[in-house]
C-alpha cells in the first residue's frame, strides 16, 4: 500500500489461504452482529454502499441483502487474490448488485454519490482513522450513513471459570498488537475517530460470541487467529512457534474449557454509526 494512504503498510494478519479461511470462520461468528449494525445505521433498500477493506466480501454481501437488487454495493480491497475470490462468490450467490475493485481505499478513483460507507476491522490498521474517515466522507452524499465495526481487545478474556490457555493466547495477541503499533481498543475508539472526522457523536453497540462445550467454533477461531498472526508474533519477539504449539492449540483449549464445564467469549466487536451532516 502507498505511504500516503493512511494505512499501516503491514497488515498483521497476513495475506494467505489460512487467513482467508480465518475470515470465513470469523464471518460465521460475527456476521449477525454486522447485519444488526448496518440495519440500525439505516442501510436499506435501493442504497448505494461503499464497503472499504472488503476482504472476502462478507460485509458487502450483508449490505447487498439490505439494499436489495435495486441497490448497489462496491467493495474495495488492496489484495487482488481476495478481491477475485469475493467477486467469484458474488457471482455464485447471484448478487449482481455487488462489485469489487482492487486498490488502496484512500487513493483509488471512486464516485461521490454513495449513500453510505461501511467497513469491518479496517480502522484498526490505519495510522490516522479520523483522517481516512474525512477522506471517505468525500464519496458520501450529505446525510449519508457512516458505519464501522472494529475490534476491541479489552482488558482480558471473559471466561468462567478462568482459562489459563485462553489468557495466554489473549495476552500474546494483545502484546503483538502493542508492539506493531496498533490500537487494540479501536472498537471503543470509534467514537472519537468519527467525531474527529466531523461527524455527529455515533450510536454504538458491542458484541462478542460466547460458548462452551465440544462444538463451539471459538476454539478453532482462536487458533486460526494465532496462526495468521504468527509471523508477526515471532518477528516482534512476543513468542515462539514452539511456545504456542498451534497444531494442538484448539484441542488443548477445548479440553481445558470442557473439563470444567466452562464458557468463554471471543474478542469483542464494537459497532459505531453516524450520518454525514447535510449541506
Amino acid at each position: 500500500m502507498q505511504e500516503t494512504s493512511g494505512y499501516d503498510p503491514n497488515y498483521v494478519m497476513g495475506r494467505s489461504t489460512a487467513e482467508t479461511d480465518r475470515l470465513k470462520r470469523q464471518s460465521q461468528l460475527y456476521d449477525a452482529s454486522t447485519w444488526q449494525v448496518l440495519r440500525e445505521a439505516g442501510i436499506t433498500h435501493g442504497m448505494k454502499v461503499l464497503d472499504v477493506g472488503s476482504g472476502a466480501g462478507n460485509v458487502s454481501f450483508i449490505a447487498a441483502g439490505l439494499v436489495g437488487k435495486g441497490g448497489a454495493v462496491v467493495g474495495v480491497d488492496s489484495n487482488p487474490a481476495i478481491v477475485a475470490e469475493a467477486a467469484s462468490t458474488a457471482r455464485a450467490l447471484g448478487l449482481s448488485q455487488v462489485s469489487f475493485r482492487v486498490g488502496d481505499i484512500a487513493a483509488i478513483e471512486l464516485e461521490h454519490d454513495f449513500d453510505a460507507v461501511v467497513g469491518r476491522l479496517v480502522l484498526i490498521y490505519v495510522r490516522d482513522p479520523a483522517a481516512l474517515l474525512r477522506q471517505l466522507l468525500g464519496h458520501v452524499k450529505p446525510g449519508g450513513v457512516v458505519a464501522f465495526q472494529d475490534l476491541d481487545w479489552g482488558e482480558g478474556p471473559i471466561a468462567n471459570p478462568p482459562s489459563p490457555l485462553l489468557s495466554q493466547a489473549w495476552g500474546t495477541v494483545k502484546e503483538m498488537f502493542t508492539r506493531a503499533g496498533l490500537n487494540d481498543r479501536m472498537g471503543l475508539s470509534l467514537h472519537g475517530a468519527l467525531v474527529a472526522a466531523g461527524l455527529p457523536a455515533p450510536r454504538m453497540s458491542l458484541f462478542a460470541p460466547a460458548g462452551g462445550g465440544t462444538d463451539f467454533d471459538g476454539y478453532d477461531y482462536m487458533a486460526s487467529g494465532l496462526r495468521s498472526n504468527m509471523p508477526h508474533i515471532v518477528e516482534l519477539g512476543v513468542a515462539t512457534e514452539a511456545e504456542l504449539a498451534l497444531d494442538s492449540f484448539a484441542d488443548r483449549l477445548r479440553t481445558e474449557v470442557v473439563a470444567v464445564n466452562g464458557v468463554f467469549a471471543l474478542p469483542t466487536f464494537v459497532g459505531a454509526w453516524s450520518r454525514k451532516p447535510p449541506g
